[in-house]
């Protein structure tokens, strides 16, 4: 196999016209630069480097939010007659290409990251309501109205969901304090309200959190009696699941629509952040910029 001989070249200028002689360099498909430990920066290239960043990172983020392919498979050609065209992006400088992405990217993906929004929103809803249905069912059976509980002026009040092997070792702790206990449906938990002084509060939390145990809360905004915020609970995870049934089509009506377009801004942007990373840093001095590389001879 033949090795191309290279010849090293250099490009001395003015350290504001580098901007423009990276374009050039870039449309050089055989220019290999080489990397430099100089750590002047170039702000006009910064700048850019910092917009086309800032561009490339929502387009990707709706690229994975919407688990686009960044390529076209080979099967899906052959089986599905799938082709994304490519298109010739000629350009005389890397801010036009970048000018020309920030108008462009907007209108391909704000619909699809506001719905990818949504439904992360949706999806994190959902975690919140299941984690506390879970609570709320090992003690659903319970009618306290636990709003009043807590510290007042002279007492302290609270309920707590403990292990009940712990309960023993709880017992014998707050020896004198009363515990009211109550069987949970799951066996290995129990539920127990402490009923003690406000000089004591202190004490019964510091026991209780030396258990890993804190005393439990229902949410504001949902009925402060376990039964009651464990059938809205239900309700509510009910309502999210069929929105995000409902979120998930229309996510997939927008990915057949924009695949196209967003691959190829996506790959714009990309090569225009690349050129940009490789070349922020010129050598030379602080007026003047240094490019070196190694081109076929």
């Amino acid at each position: 196999m033949a090795v191309a001989e290279l010849v090293k070249g250099s490009v001395v200028l003015p350290r504001t016209e580098s901007p423009n002689a990276i374009s050039r360099l870039a449309e050089f498909e055989w220019f290999h630069k080489i990397e430099t430990e100089n750590e002047t920066i170039t702000p006009e290239i910064d700048d850019l480097l910092l917009r086309i960043q800032k561009t490339y990172q929502s387009i990707d983020e709706v690229i994975k939010g919407l688990k686009i392919p960044p390529r076209v498979g080979i099967m899906e050609i052959l089986f599905k007659g799938t082709m994304i065209k490519k298109k010739k992006y000629e350009l005389n400088e890397i801010e036009n290409m970048i000018n020309d992405l920030e108008k462009k990217t907007p209108d391909v993906i704000s619909k699809a990251s506001k719905i990818l929004e949504e439904n992360a929103e949706t999806i994190r809803s959902l975690e919140t309501y299941t984690a506390l249905k879970e609570t709320l069912q090992i003690i659903s059976k319970l009618s306290i109205d636990l709003s009043n509980f807590g510290l007042m002026r002279y007492f302290y009040t609270n309920l707590f969901v403990i292990n009940s092997s712990d309960y023993g070792e709880i017992a014998r702790s707050l020896e004198g304090i009363p515990i009211y206990k109550y069987d949970l449906e799951s066996k290995d938990k129990s539920a127990i309200i402490i009923i003690c002084d406000a000089t004591d509060s202190d004490k019964v939390l510091k026991i209780m959190r030396a258990l890993n145990t804190n005393p439990f809360t229902i949410p504001q905004g949902f009925p402060q009696i376990p039964n009651e915020a464990f059938s809205l609970a239900e309700t509510k995870i009910k309502e999210l699941k069929s929105k995000q049934k409902s979120i998930s089509k229309e996510l997939a009506k927008i990915t057949k629509k924009i695949r196209g377009d967003v691959l190829a801004i996506h790959e714009t942007a990309f090569v225009a952040k690349d050129v940009l990373e490789t070349l922020r840093k010129p050598g030379g001095t602080k007026r003047f910029a240094v490019i070196q590389g190694y081109i076929p001879k």
